[in-house]
């Protein structure tokens, strides 16, 4: 059996794309995730989701993230599983991580977080805000939520919530494929 590579290949505009200078803020974070989920649906390069993280300890922004799961052919490549690739190994650096996400993660994301030992995920669109645009976030997330504030995980919801569920609305008022299982 041939040996074969997974690649994760950015949208060329993302190259662009200055980091907020450190120490980031949460609002600056939670604005980057916003805002790259904003260009991926104007410039058509993939789905209404972005998200980054941030080293609490420094306040450097160490991964950014857009869903690039249509475009790329791979279900895996949401925004929040791409940002976490693109940090790496620096998910273990000292003082922890934070992950900012345009949406409340799926049970997948949510997964990948708990893997990547990140100690606080900060959203803004909810759940809800997905189904009604016809996003299945999956079963489960309630339980592993719990799992993980218990081992003290932080979670923050609802973070600029209105300007991350008009990314959604707009995603799917122009026609955006609508992915994943359905409800």
């Amino acid at each position: 059996m041939a040996a074969s590579a997974v690649e994760i290949r950015l949208p060329d505009w993302m190259a662009a794309r200055a980091l907020p200078a450190a120490p980031a803020s949460d609002e600056v974070c939670m604005r980057l995730a916003i805002a790259v989920a904003a260009e991926n649906v104007a410039r058509g390069t993939g789905g209404p989701f972005g998200a980054c993280i941030r080293n609490d300890a420094s306040g450097e922004v160490i991964g950014v993230g857009v869903n690039l799961a249509m475009p790329s052919g791979n279900p895996l490549l949401h925004a929040e599983t791409v940002a976490i690739s693109i940090a790496g190994a620096r998910l273990g650096e000292p003082g922890g991580v934070t992950l900012f996400t345009s949406c409340e993660p799926c049970i997948m994301c949510l997964g990948a977080s708990h893997w990547a030992q990140v100690s606080r995920i900060v959203s803004a669109a909810s759940r809800v805000d997905a189904h009604e645009v016809g996003f299945s976030e999956g079963a489960g997330t309630p339980q592993l939520r719990a799992e993980m504030v218990a081992r003290g995980v932080v979670f923050v919801d609802g973070v600029l919530r209105e300007e991350a569920a008009a990314v959604l609305r707009r995603y799917a008022g122009q026609g955006g494929v609508i992915y994943g299982p359905k409800s």
